[in-house]
This record gives structure tokens, C-alpha cells and sequence, in this order.
């Protein structure tokens, strides 16, 4: 399971948050376009803009500026990818604040207050029952539904009753139902010699967009049972974890969806742990699985000086399938399952049946390394971003003395359907004469035609040209800016969502500080009519 979501509740709770930039005066109307929504901006998840809705030409990338900055105050990360509308963004905030911001200056339309940090991309959908709609999940599993014109709430769902389940993966909506992957913090609880580790078990629900009434809900092991008691002699459980922290892709012509899970918390290990899963879009039912990594049973405990109580014997490597599964398309028809993995190997998978076609690895990976947060396509290309993130931190990712592959923060471009490398970035150079310098990639990627952006630990957004890796741009995120409230703010580390490409706009949250990152606390837009 991705670290930063492996943190006990009590440490992840930040001070509310008080925005003063000034309202709107004009209200949200009625969404006439949805320009984009969602992790990965289409029920596939390639993460790939068009044209028609970019409207960024790769020449005039070069030319973009900051128009304006919003700063979320109290905050030390920002990783809620916004949806945009034809005239408003909405964006989620770590204290637990959804915004309506307006496209052109920045300023509130509305606000709506949960009680737990949204951490998931928005999503977006018109005219459900009469009402347009934003969903979104929170920290406590609790699913959203809100009227996207003022706010309102339409309904509020809990989508898991384990006391360590969360909602990190966005929910995807697709045709009426809303698809929400769980995931869950129990990993960090386990840490605590008295926690009876552990129960939990990854799920996907479906439920009704006009009602948040759940249609099915599959979860991706049987329930765990006791396995003796650990050294203090309180009760061990298992199978169990599994968590799921991607958006669900749909497949319409297959009438299912696909998740990526993480590793199992406690033994006996489950065959559905590290694996891609596909689900019947109708009823929940299980298709297939395709293990990637076998026998990974680890928790926080593993991290602990002399390895906590809790840890399972021969403890694994925490190598999930974070990224969403992108499902692609080459030119002579063949579809392929693109599927990134925290060990730095991508799988090319048939999606009948989850049968590898092709592996490549391109990097060391590990628990904060390897492939994170989502990769994107364009056309025949998979543009891979590869963190390679080794922080210097007692007990958290520590070196492998079985891994001999070198570190190699990197971005690659590869063929969908052989894995053949096209061309490939190495951004250790980034760093050769800087003291202190971190460029892996460990938030998602997005491509436009003729451009991949990718931002990395070190604050910076760099956008590549698609055909050879050639740097277009690059823009340092993390200096002091002036806001719309009239304050400064200033970003940090780009982790988690990657950037939103709208109407000749580049929306880029960041901010991540969390394990050696670079704190910040806003929501950074860049035009190419800047200021």
C-alpha cells in the first residue's frame, strides 16, 4: 500500500483550514461542458487530453506563465486533482474543504465543509435526476454527492465499516453508478504492539449516483480468521489487506473494471494481493486475477527499530500496483491492459484474462519507489514515470541488500504492445551539480498530442516532447507566490495527482509534507496569456 496513506489518523489531521480570497459575485450556473474530470480524465484512465479540450499547442509551452494562485491555509500538501466545468474548478483540500473556484480569477463560488482531508480527484456529471453532480470520497470512507451549482449536499454514503478503511483512489462514474474503490490505514495501526493485527480487506462498491444506495460491493480475499497471537500474546488475524488506492478503468465492450491492489497485511498471504483484478460491472463478480507479486505480507510494524511485534515473518517488500490500470487500444485493434507496479516493472496484460504479454523494469523500486501514483498514453506510447524515492529516514524504504538495480529516477516512454523502450529520460543528471536535489517521479503523468508533463519531489513541472523526451518546459513550483486572498503561498513536492490541461491552462497542485518532501499549500494556474 502507498506510504502515504499508511500514517495512524491522529498524525494525519491537520489545523482547519481558513481561506480568505474573496467571493465570488457571480454564482455557478448550470454546467453547459464538463472539460475534465476524474483521475484519469476518461473511463480507460490513459490520462490522455485532447486537443479540443488541451487547446496547447507543444510549441507554445515554452510561453506559459502563472495567471493566479489559490492557497489553501493550514495546509503542508495539496493532492486533489480538480475537475474543471466550462467556468469553475472544483478541487478538494487536505482539511476537508471542497471548492468552487471560478476559472478566470480564482475566486469562491462555493464552499462545502466535510470533517476528513479529501485526497481523491473530483468527479463530474451532468443533469443526473435534473441536478448536475461533483462526487468524491474522504479519509474516512465516506462517499460524496453534491449539487455542483451551490454546494448542497445530495447525499453522503460510508462505503466500508472497518475502523481503518479510507477512500484514497478516486471513484470513478461511469453510466448512473459510481464505482469506489476502499483502501485503508490499518497498515499504520499495525505498528502498535496492542493492535490485533490485521482484518481489513480491499473492496470496490458500486453505488447509485442519484442516491449513493450501494448496488454491489466485492471484496478481493475472504474474511480473515485467527492465526495465533503475536509476541505479547494479543490475537493475530489474517488473510488480510489488499488495499485498493487506483481508480477503477471501465471496459464497456468487456462489462467490466479493473483495480490494482497492494500488499497483504498480515499471513497467510491471499492470491489477490500485489495483482490486477477485473470485476463485472453489473454484479461485482470476480473474472480473473493476475498476481504480479507473490507472498508480500508486510505493515508499519516491518519499519520499527528491531522489527515491530507485528510484522509477519519473512516480511515481503510492499510492492503494490498503485497506478490505475490504463486500457489502450493499438492500430491494428489489439487492446492491451498497461499496469504499473511499485517494484519499477510495467505489465502489458490481456485484458480477457489478466495473461502477461509483455514486462519491462526500469528502475529499483520499492516501497516509496518504483512506479506510483499513474502513468499516461498517447497514441501506441506509455509514458512511465519511475520515482526511485529513497528518503533519508530511519525505517522508511530502506535499501534492499537483495536489490542490485541501480537508482533511476526516470521518465520512459514505451511501445503499448511489445514494452520496447522508445526513449528514456534518466533525471539523475537533473542533480549533478546540486547539494540538494530529489527529480523522481512519483505523480501521475498526463499527455496532451505532442507532450507528456510530469512533476517531481524536487517541485518542479517539466513537460517533454512525446516524440523524443526533449524538455519543453520547466517551471519551479515550490517559490513564494502571491494568492488570490491577497497572501503569499508557495508550493513544495509534486506527488500523487498529476497536472490538469484545460483550455490553453495548466492546473498543478503542490505541496506534499510528508517523508523528507517539500511542504506547500496551493493550487497553481499557468496560461500562456499569463501574468
Amino acid at each position: 500500500m502507498r506510504f502515504y496513506s499508511k500514517i495512524i489518523l491522529t498524525f494525519v489531521l491537520l489545523l482547519p483550514s481558513l481561506c480568505f480570497a474573496k467571493e465570488c459575485t457571480k454564482k455557478s450556473s448550470p454546467i453547459s461542458e464538463i472539460r475534465a474530470q476524474g483521475w484519469g480524465f476518461d473511463v480507460k484512465n490513459t490520462r490522455f487530453i485532447s486537443s479540443a479540450v488541451a487547446k496547447l499547442d507543444p510549441h507554445d509551452i515554452s510561453r506559459l506563465k502563472l495567471k493566479w494562485a489559490f492557497r489553501f491555509d493550514g495546509a503542508s500538501k495539496v493532492r486533489s486533482q480538480p475537475a474543471i466545468s466550462n467556468d469553475t474548478i472544483y478541487v478538494g483540500s487536505s482539511s476537508g474543504t471542497l471548492y468552487a473556484l471560478d476559472r478566470e480569477s480564482g475566486c469562491i463560488r462555493w464552499e462545502f465543509d466535510t470533517t476528513w482531508e479529501i485526497r481523491t480527484a473530483i468527479s463530474l456529471a451532468k443533469n443526473i435526476d435534473g441536478r448536475d453532480m461533483v462526487f468524491f470520497g474522504d479519509f474516512r470512507a465516506n462517499a460524496f454527492a453534491l449539487d455542483a451549482n451551490n454546494g448542497e449536499l445530495i447525499w453522503k454514503k460510508s462505503v466500508d465499516e472497518h475502523m481503518g478503511a479510507t477512500i484514497t483512489g478516486s471513484p470513478k462514474f461511469h453510466d448512473g453508478t459510481l464505482y469506489v474503490p476502499i483502501s485503508s490505514f490499518e497498515v499504520a495501526l499495525a505498528g502498535a504492539p496492542i493492535y490485533p493485527c490485521c482484518d481489513f480487506r480491499g473492496a470496490v462498491a458500486a453505488l447509485d449516483a442519484k442516491t449513493g444506495k450501494i448496488k454491489w460491493k466485492t471484496h478481493v480475499m475472504d474474511e480473515a480468521s485467527r492465526q495465533g497471537s503475536n509476541a505479547i500474546f494479543v490475537s493475530r488475524y489474517g488473510p488480510s489487506g489488499a488495499p485498493i488506492w487506483n481508480s477503477p478503468t471501465i471496459d464497456i465492450k468487456r462489462n467490466v473494471l479493473y483495480v490494482g491492489t497492494g500488499e497483504n497485511y498480515s499471513q497467510p498471504t491471499s492470491d489477490s494481493s500485489d495483482a490486477v483484478i477485473a470485476m463485472d460491472l453489473d454484479t461485482g463478480k470476480i473474472k480473473w486475477k493476475r498476481q504480479l507479486t507473490a507472498n508480500d505480507a508486510w505493515n508499519m510494524a516491518c519499519s520499527l527499530p528491531g522489527i515491530g511485534i507485528n510484522c509477519p515473518d519473512k516480511p515481503g517488500k510492499d510492492l503494490d500496483v498503485g497506478a490505475s490500470p490504463i486500457l489502450a487500444t493499438a492500430s491494428d485493434g489489439t487492446d492491451i491492459l498497461l499496469v504499473g507496479q511499485k517494484s519499477s516493472d510495467t505489465w502489458g496484460l490481456n485484458p480477457d484474462n489478466g495473461e502477461v504479454v509483455w514486462n519491462k523494469k526500469l528502475g529499483r523500486g520499492g516501497a516509496l519507489g518504483g512506479i506510483h501514483w499513474g502513468m499516461s498514453v498517447e497514441g501506441e506510447m506509455l509514458f512511465v514515470p519511475n520515482s526511485d524515492y529513497i528518503p533519508e529516514m530511519p525505517g522508511l524504504n530502506p535499501v534492499d541488500p537483495d536489490n542490485k538495480d541501480p537508482k533511476q529516477p526516470s521518465l520512459t516512454a514505451l511501445n503499448i504492445k511489445t514494452g520496447n523502450i522508445i526513449w528514456q529520460n534518466n533525471l539523475e543528471a537533473i542533480c549533478s551539480n546540486q547539494e540538494e536535489c530529489e527529480p523522481a517521479l512519483s505523480a501521475a503523468s498526463t499527455s496532451i498530442p505532442g507532450a507528456v508533463f510530469a512533476g517531481s519531489l524536487d517541485g518542479h513541472l517539466r513537460a517533454y516532447a512525446s516524440k523524443d523526451g526533449s524538455l519543453l518546459w520547466d517551471v519551479d513550483t515550490t517559490r513564494e507566490v502571491s494568492t488570490v486572498s491577497g497572501e503569499t503561498g508557495h508550493g513544495g513536492s509534486i506527488d500523487a495527482d498529476g497536472p490538469v490541461i484545460v483550455d490553453g491552462h495548466v492546473y498543478i497542485n503542490s505541496g506534499y509534507g510528508f517523508f523528507g518532501e517539500l511542504p506547500g499549500n496551493v493550487l497553481l494556474v499557468y496560461s500562456i496569456d499569463g501574468e
